[in-house]
């Protein structure tokens, strides 16, 4: 089972910095978890909400927002004051400070920006071939279209699909999937039934499940078979799968 680490090791450091993902990487991690939006000149930048009031000391929206004004933000004084100053990582930045023996799974979040997913789309794939080489690389997103439209940008790019409670619940799965190219399916721990599992293994698929955080949520997932689970805490999951 591939342990990925749900914004690096964010249940010990602020989530989506360089403090997370080095914390998740000393722990083990076989992959790391980040999400990917866009600053005001389409530079790939490492940040979860839209909005940078919950984990920055700045307002208004990453979309909005130049890039040399993102760096100067201080994006860990809300999660404890020993990572204040942590800033706003660039994709690019992760990327080339990473042991390329750490996969990635860059998460595409498009919700809020008006602008073309097909602009976006190119600089993603413009920035992961220059930066993401010699590196186990996924791209996923609750956007399907996105995905669908990267892929003709990057077409060997392995892609997943984000599974949406409400939206997705009553659709098959892999067709979802089949669409867009992808070989990955990835869905939340309360969405996981047998039947998605099933349909993942009889079209070749891999499933992930988040957020995967105590002994038992991880005993339920090894007794569903999944692939990958994503965790806010690799310095617990890794050695419980050790003990196995």
């Amino acid at each position: 089972m591939i342990v990925v680490a749900h914004r690096g090791s964010s249940g010990t450091a602020p989530e989506n910095t360089m403090a997370a993902f080095l914390a998740a990487a000393a722990a083990g991690a076989d992959l790391i978890e980040l999400d990917v939006r866009f600053s005001a000149e389409y530079a790939c930048v490492v940040m979860h909400d839209r909005s940078l009031r919950r984990t920055t000391n700045g307002r208004g929206y990453v979309h909005a927002t130049p890039l040399a004004l993102l760096r100067r933000l201080d994006a860990g004084q809300w999660f404890s004051p020993r990572f204040a100053m942590e800033r706003i990582p660039t994709l690019a930045e992760v990327l080339d400070t990473l042991p390329p023996a750490i996969g990635m799974n860059c998460e595409i979040k498009t919700d809020g920006d008006p602008r073309s997913r097909i602009e976006r789309a190119r600089h993603l794939a413009e920035t992961l071939q220059r930066h993401g080489r010699n590196r186990l690389l996924i791209v996923s997103s609750f956007d399907h279209r996105f995905l669908s439209i990267l892929s003709h940008h990057a077409p060997t790019l392995a892609l997943g699909v984000l599974l949406q409670p409400l939206r997705d619940i009553s659709r098959r799965a892999s067709r979802l999937a089949h669409r867009v190219g992808a070989t990955c399916i990835f869905c939340s721990r309360r969405m996981l039934r047998r039947r998605l599992v099933d349909d993942a293994r009889r079209h070749n698929l891999n499933i992930g499940v988040y957020t995967i955080d105590t002994p038992a949520q991880l005993l339920r997932m090894q007794r569903y078979g999944v692939d990958m689970v994503f965790t806010n805490h690799p310095e617990i999951i890794l050695p419980c799968l050790a003990n196995v």
